[in-house]
């Protein structure tokens, strides 16, 4: 029926992502007036937009006077506060009394809006220290895709949070490749690896544990060279202009990767070394004896 449709559209409309709003000078020097004591309010306009901005959105300052406002809080600056929360999610913020304040506000929204419904039903999964642990687990256990779990939770794909759940979604189906479906697998060498939020050093060990981990044969340990090899901030350790990409990659993971590539039967181990004298040259790990030359197939 119409009645049916209609209430069809408006639910999609309410569960549809809320974009940030356009920034607006004028709402920044109010807030800096405010800052300076040059005036003792906010407009609501103001405070509405605020909830965008991560710096002054979790403040003590600016959630004070929020709360005392005594402000209705609608569901798009509730996002905004809460997005605000995801981008500062390191170090010990997570455990700070602003997110404690925001997981309040959003406790108290009381209209029937899918994406407050959605975080107020596990809130410990969106504003709980071990949030992004949480999704991590629900997205192994389900096998989910990282897109897929972002869209059930109403969350953006590129935040400290997010990163911290990628990163703990990693580690729990790398833990799982001995006994893992080709799902999984795909999923991990084929969307959480390549994940563009890493923090690379991050990355580079967590490259390591998958290089080392015993199950890491066959065709699994093809997909892992395959990722390596095309990866703009890894790439073929042979080729010395990759060298120093892989300095943070474990040593026994290089060698081991190494023992992969290299198509011979028996593989040396060079160090790069400096001798008085005769300058810069290679030398076989653990040879006293001079310098060892070594080739390695295209």
């Amino acid at each position: 029926t119409l009645f049916q449709n209609l209430r069809t559209t408006v639910e999609k409309i309410g569960s549809s992502p809320v974009r940030r709003p356009p920034p607006l000078e004028r709402y920044m020097l109010q807030w800096s007036d405010f800052g300076s004591g040059t005036i003792k309010d906010l407009d609501r306009g103001t405070m509405r937009y605020l909830c965008w901005e991560p710096d002054i959105a979790t403040s003590n300052q600016f959630l004070a006077h929020l709360e005392s406002s005594g402000m209705e809080l609608t569901r798009r600056p509730l996002e905004g506060l809460v997005r605000s929360c995801h981008s500062k999610w390191e170090g010990s913020f997570p455990r700070s009394q602003s997110v404690e304040i925001i997981r309040k506000l959003v406790v108290r929204h009381e209209r029937p809006n899918p994406v407050i419904l959605k975080w107020k039903s596990n809130l410990d999964a969106i504003l709980g220290e071990d949030g992004p642990e949480i999704l991590a687990r629900n997205l192994v256990d389900g096998q989910k895709s990282l897109h897929v779990c972002l869209s059930e939770w109403y969350l953006e794909s590129n935040s400290p949070f997010v990163r911290k759940l990628v990163e703990a979604a990693t580690v729990r189906f790398r833990r799982q490749l001995g006994t893992a479906s080709g799902d999984v697998i795909a999923l991990l060498f084929r969307e959480l690896l390549p994940w563009p939020g890493w923090d690379l050093s991050v990355l580079k060990r967590e490259v390591g544990a998958c290089i080392l981990h015993e199950a890491v044969t066959g065709k699994i340990q093809e997909m892992l060279k395959t990722f390596v090899l095309t990866h703009k901030e890894l790439g073929d350790p042979r080729v010395p202009a990759n060298q120093i990409r892989w300095i943070e990659v474990p040593q026994r993971a290089r060698d081991r990767l190494l023992k992969w590539l290299c198509k011979e039967k028996e593989v040396f181990f060079l160090d790069h070394v400096y001798r008085e004298d005769v300058g810069w040259g290679w030398q076989r790990r653990d040879d006293s004896a001079g310098s060892v030359r070594i080739g390695y197939p295209a």
